[in-house]
């Protein structure tokens, strides 16, 4: 990219280049920075002269067009001028339309640097309203030939680049609001049918698979699509009936236009979730509302075993007839869920993941509190200020019908979720409680009434490639390990802050260790106290991209401790193996959501320096380094901990297998890695 600043380390080198070139080249070189430079310069007066008021709109995008016609170099260094006024706080939402319609009219800036310089105004709008307005102003403001490959390629960029700054990423409904805009504008401005169909399908796709709540208006529009192309459906009809399919998907994620009579806060958090300002069948936030009993959708006088819906004296599962451990639902339907039943119009029940977003302190601060004498919890946004109040209603049980259930030394708000708890605890549903410093997750007896707060919206998005096991800490782990493509598969070998493979794991030809004589440690040192790989080292983040790290030490404990592990064994042959012990083929890890990843055995480590061989036993690389005090002088930080287990099973007392433990490995051996994926965890 020709920019300023190498430009001028270009004239820095002209200075300093031997006599022999002739003094014609230096000057004209010295020219050319100049005729840039003031280029630039007319191109930053015009910005200024739109901030200022003092061109109209059509004056405005004239001249710009002109100025960016006229910048010498490169196509980088156009993209570059336009950026930086993108960029740029001081310009007003207007300048930057103009800006983009200016660069979308220009003759001189090639399609790539148009879609280059759409993708940057998409990233440096937060609002999804001046989103659209982006993305409209550059449909309008290009050739209607050349607009699908702009829709196209914006859209490549925009979901490709998802990940790219951790520290604010782009939400679910900002990708929702995204999509809708390409279609609605195909709609509006595509002329050529076959264009139509291309755009629409690529905006389909880009979403699909993200949310199955609204992956079926999703295929409708899909189905459409094909009728009109295969001449079964009028041009007409079918696209009415794709603007009325995305009027649907619209109210599904809560996205403009809605004439909801449910009153909710917005309080912009990624999800682009909204949550109702009261509990359902109440008129104040403050108020109660109703109770209901898990998995019915009307309140009732009583809350005992005997009058559950689902609950039938003697029936397997302990009584449960529905959600129980024969039919294997975990999650409310919703002819079951009593804010789809009671309010509809996308209005649910929230989930484990709604609640963990909610109060995940990256974009809420909570306050125990009262409003019009009630105690209760106030939750803010970190990023608008907004906030809603959730009372201590408490619950209700056969032990107390007519009344809240609170006990005598704290009070408690306690919300549905629409998830139940599984196996033995089958009794019980996952509920979501304020206790004072306790807040999270909290399982309670179906049959008792319990309030609910509605909630709107797509909810936490999930990656492909992950798994949501209802951890408290909201962590996502990864399906496979590094490398592998079946969960099953071992994967790729990592030394302990490497983040690349390699043929062979010596101690010298480890990135963080000199021999000198014997091993000098360069990093995670006594000197510099680190005892957490930096994001930097960390392989996950550097192969997978942001949001993804390798878990830490205390990551596998809450694995360890939160989850149900039950071990796959095999036998080996008698020839190999006389005693016919059971080997342990992998670990079935299954979280409080019911969901599971599987952990396989890895063949050892990969350690071919030293004289040291791999041998048979597993191990998993954690993000710590092995606490120095408790090694000898000799492996004093060489050390990193790892979870391992025996490939033979061990059984414990209760004639259970012996679950993994913690050791500590060189450094410099290769590890197999399992990433996690925390953007959205309270991590």
């Amino acid at each position: 990219m020709r920019t300023l600043r190498s430009i001028l380390l270009a004239g820095a080198m002209l200075l300093a280049t031997p006599m022999f070139f002739s003094s014609c080249e230096e000057e004209g070189s010295l020219i050319k920075f100049k005729t840039e430079v003031q280029v630039v310069n007319d191109f930053n007066d015009v910005v200024k002269a739109i901030n200022d008021g003092k061109l109209s709109s059509e004056q405005a995008i004239a001249q710009l067009v002109t100025a960016i016609d006229n910048i010498k170099g490169d196509q980088s260094a156009k993209l570059q001028a336009i950026t930086d006024a993108l960029n740029n706080n001081n310009n007003t939402l207007d300048t930057k339309l103009n800006v983009i319609a200016g660069a979308m009219k220009s003759l001189s800036t090639e399609m790539p640097t148009k879609i280059d310089a759409l993708a940057k105004a998409v990233e440096n709008m937060p609002k999804y309203d001046e989103v659209l307005k982006a993305v409209e102003t550059a449909l309008v403001n290009i050739n209607p030939n050349e607009q699908l490959k702009l829709l196209e390629g914006v859209l490549e960029k925009y979901f490709s680049d998802e990940l790219k700054y951790p520290d604010d990423p782009l939400s679910y409904k900002g990708k929702l609001y995204y999509c809708i805009g390409e279609i609605e504008g195909t709609l509006r401005y595509m002329t050529y049918t076959d264009d139509k169909f291309k755009a629409i399908r690529k905006a389909i796709e880009a979403l699909a698979g993200e949310n199955a709540k609204l992956d079926g208006i999703l295929d409708n529009m899909t189905k459409i699509v094909e009728a009109i192309q295969a001449g079964n459906t009028s041009e007409k009809e079918g696209w009415a009936e794709i603007a009325r399919q995305l009027a649907l998907l619209k109210a599904a994620a809560g996205i403009g236009g809605s004439t909801d009579k449910v009153e909710y806060v917005d309080l912009g958090l990624p999800s682009g979730n909204l949550w109702a300002k009261c509990n359902l069948g109440a008129s104040s936030p403050e108020a109660y509302g109703d109770y209901y009993a898990w998995g019915e959708v009307e309140p009732k006088q009583e809350y005992t075993k005997s009058n559950h819906k689902w609950y039938k004296e003697g029936a397997p599962s302990q009584g449960f007839t529905k959600y129980n451990n024969e039919d294997g639902k975990l999650t409310l339907e919703d002819e079951d869920d009593a804010v789809i039943q009671k309010i509809g119009n996308g209005w649910r029940t929230p989930t484990l993941a709604d609640f963990r977003e909610l109060t995940n302190q990256k974009y809420t601060t909570i306050e125990k509190t009262t409003l019009n004498g009630v105690a209760g919890y106030q939750i803010t946004s970190k990023k608008n200020k907004k906030s809603i109040f959730i009372p201590c209603a408490g619950f209700k049980n056969s032990e107390k019908p007519q009344t809240r259930f609170i006990s005598d030394d704290e009070e408690v708000a306690v919300c549905m979720t629409n998830l139940r708890r599984i196996d033995n605890m089958v009794y019980n549903a996952w509920t979501f409680a304020f206790q004072n410093d306790r807040i999270g997750r909290y399982g309670k007896r179906r049959p008792d009434g319990i309030s609910i707060r509605p909630v709107k919206g797509p909810g936490v998005p999930v990656p492909n490639n992950c798994v949501d096991l209802g951890l408290a800490s909201g962590l996502l782990w990864a399906k496979c390990n590094m490398g592998a493509t079946e969960p099953t598969d071992r994967g790729n070998y990592y030394a302990w802050g490497e983040t690349s493979t390699k043929k062979k794991y010596y101690s010298d030809n480890y990135k963080h260790f000199k021999i000198d004589g014997g091993i000098k440690v360069l990093k995670y040192n006594e000197k510099d106290g680190k005892t957490v790989l930096d994001l930097n080292d960390d392989a996950a983040r550097a192969n997978i991209g942001a949001g993804y790290r390798i878990p830490t030490k205390e990551d596998w404990e809450e694995l360890l401790e939160d989850c149900k592990w039950e071990a796959v064994t095999t036998t080996l042959s008698e020839i190999i193996d006389p005693s016919q012990t059971k080997v342990i083929a992998r670990w079935k890890v299954t979280g409080p959501s019911g969901n599971s990843i599987v952990l396989p055995m890895t063949s050892g480590f990969r350690g071919d320096g030293w004289g040291v061989q791999p041998d048979n036993d597993t191990y998993y690389t954690t993000a710590n380094l092995y606490p120095a005090d408790e090694l000898s002088d000799k492996d004093k930080y060489q050390k990193a901990v790892a979870l391992t287990w025996p490939m033979f099973a061990k059984e414990t007392s209760s004639g259970g297998i012996k679950e993994p433990s913690f050791k500590s490995i060189y450094r410099d051996f290769g590890v197999v890695i399992r990433p996690v994926f925390d953007l959205y965890s309270n991590k």
